[in-house]
């Protein structure tokens, strides 16, 4: 809601607080009013008490705040009258009068500003009103300040088209019944009560616009001389903190003949007062009022929402015969409660749907009430959304960097298969010729070995006939010396050849021997590249997976963004 509520600690009335204003607000509001305005009369249907024969019997009972009545013991229910016309007093101000219309627009340039500043509106503002009241009020020998409203809108001052911001009392009635205010100068005056009420007593509401002009929801005032006995009816207020009796407010049923006024963009300077009671029985007295909304085509484009302060003061002329009282001031009881600065915000204490259902008991407004729980939903889609819009940006973060590690494995994966497309044919060649060389060596191992064997028996034969002819040679030494050495150099020689001969078939067999060892340790390195082979397999079959894995990913990602 735009506007807060608020209620000042130790004022006998519920009191509207300021929201704090926007710091640096660049709205570009309407042209001011100039003093030729041209009246615009309005047509409108303002809320009444239900005419109801409930109340012909029972008293009309208010809980307060209403959205705190859990056990709906409010009885009063609102109805919108017949359509009246709201005459404008723009050029006819200086026609009314406190005692003979019940109010009057005056005059009162203010040098206040920081309107939310409790203890600068004690300190500045209520002594402008002070004077003010003095110069336009006759009889103020003494003004006591007791309660306050100040309204200020939210977001930066200016109007959402077609919603309505304003949750003031759009219902006529009356703030006090003389049976309320006898009671509230006792309590506020105390030992000086007697001497007061014997003079006369007045309750005067000071208004005005702040900041800028009233272009949405202006506040109607009836003329008090037309008002007629039974007009009003008394309605008990309770506290529902507390559920004790409050004060009474007056309640009124509509008729026709009521005489309704407004002024058509009130400035800041153009104060409204008007009486909510007075003792002396010969003067009007008790102006009905009432909030109302403008109609949409009055309402300028951009226009900023209503902001305003209301402050009620009690006003005591002395009795002619009596003897005057101290010349020291009295407190003012809202000034002491704007210094310490008491004024609480309703929006700290209840929740939207409360103040809502206070906006639709007082004024019976369900289209506005609709929409601003439209508005307050739009804001939580948005918080919503933006949660959504920052867990999608995330998502796509971990997307990129998913994409960009994907990128990588791939261009890895790529030169891996270039790197296996290689050694694949090399790895085969390797296969076919370690399988070949096997099956050489297997066929050459028996022929070494016979060929080894029938080396060595020839040899020992050899030797062996050797042996035979030496022990031969001695003993036909002397005979045969000269064959026998022309034989053994023979036999030397023979032996000498084989020899040589199986000295070259051992070369030969070693050298076999040691190719077979180069070829079986080859086949070892080709048996070592299969097994990594088979590794490089694994783990491309692995980065494939991830791959999978991380695409799987990616569509998730584009199917979340898509439904966000």
């Amino acid at each position: 809601m735009s506007a807060r509520t608020a209620t000042l600690s130790g004022s006998p009335m519920p009191v509207t607080s300021p929201q704090q204003a926007s710091a640096g607000a660049t709205a570009t509001l309407p042209p001011m009013p100039t003093a030729d305005t041209t009246p615009q009369n309005v047509k409108v249907q303002l809320q009444y008490l239900k005419d109801d024969p409930l109340y012909d019997t029972i008293k009309p009972l208010q809980i307060t705040p209403n959205f705190a009545d859990r056990e709906g013991r409010t009885n009063v229910r609102l109805t919108p009258g017949e359509t009246e016309v709201i005459k404008d007093v723009r050029g006819v101000d200086h026609d009314f009068d406190l005692d003979k219309n019940g109010f009057k627009y005056v005059k009162g340039p203010t040098k206040m500003r920081d309107w939310s500043s409790q203890p600068k509106i004690a300190q500045e503002y209520l002594p402008e009103i002070e004077e003010l009241l003095k110069r336009e009020v006759d009889g103020c020998d003494e003004i006591m300040f007791y309660d306050a409203r100040i309204r200020q809108s939210g977001d930066e001052g200016l109007r959402i088209q077609g919603l309505s911001h304003n949750p003031f009392a759009k219902q006529v009635h009356l703030d006090n019944t003389p049976s309320s205010v006898i009671t509230k100068i006792r309590n506020l005056t105390e030992l000086k009560a007697d001497y007061l009420l014997t003079g006369r007593c007045r309750i005067i509401n000071v208004w005005r616009p702040i900041k800028h002009p009233v272009y949405d929801c202006s506040l109607a005032i009836a003329d008090g001389s037309k008002l007629q006995d039974g007009d009003v009816i008394e309605c008990d207020r309770v506290k529902a903190s507390t559920n004790e009796f409050w004060d009474t407010m007056g309640v009124v049923k509509y008729r026709p003949g009521y005489h309704w006024f407004y002024m058509s963009e009130q400035a800041e300077e153009d104060v409204l007062l008007f009486k909510n009671y007075d003792s002396d029985p010969n003067v009007s007295a008790m102006p009905l009022h009432t909030a109302f909304d403008l109609p949409a085509d009055l309402i300028p484009k951009g226009a900023p929402t209503r902001e305003s302060i209301e402050v009620r003061a009690l006003i005591f002329t002395y009795p002619s015969n009596g003897r005057r009282p101290s010349g020291a001031a009295a407190p003012h009881p809202l000034a002491e409660a704007l210094q310490q600065g008491n004024l609480k915000l309703l929006d700290d204490e209840h929740s939207i749907t409360d103040r809502l259902r206070t906006d639709i008991d007082e004024a019976a407004e369900v289209k506005d009430a609709v929409l601003l729980l439209r508005r307050q939903e739009i804001r939580r889609l948005e918080r919503l959304n933006d949660a959504l819009t920052r867990e999608r940006d995330g998502l796509q973060s971990d997307l990129t960097k998913a994409n960009s590690e994907r990128n990588r494995v791939n261009t890895e994966l790529v030169y891996l298969q270039k790197q296996v497309a290689i050694q694949t044919p090399r790895i085969e060649a390797l296969e076919t010729e370690v399988q070949h060389l096997r099956q050489q060596l297997s066929q050459s191992f028996p022929d070494l070995r016979m060929q080894l064997n029938g080396a060595s028996r020839r040899l020992a034969d050899t030797r062996m006939q050797e042996a035979s002819r030496a022990r031969a040679g001695t003993d036909g030494f002397n005979s045969d010396h000269g064959r026998d050495a022309t034989e053994k150099t023979l036999l030397l020689q023979t032996i000498q050849r084989q020899e040589f001969e199986v000295q070259r078939w051992k070369a030969e067999a070693l050298g076999k021997g040691s190719e077979a060892v180069s070829r079986s340790w080859q086949g070892s390195v080709d048996e070592a590249v299969r097994k990594e082979r088979e590794k490089d397999a694994w783990v491309i079959g692995s980065l494939r997976r991830e791959l999978e894995q991380l695409e799987q990913l990616r569509q998730g990602g584009q199917e979340h963004e898509t439904g966000a």
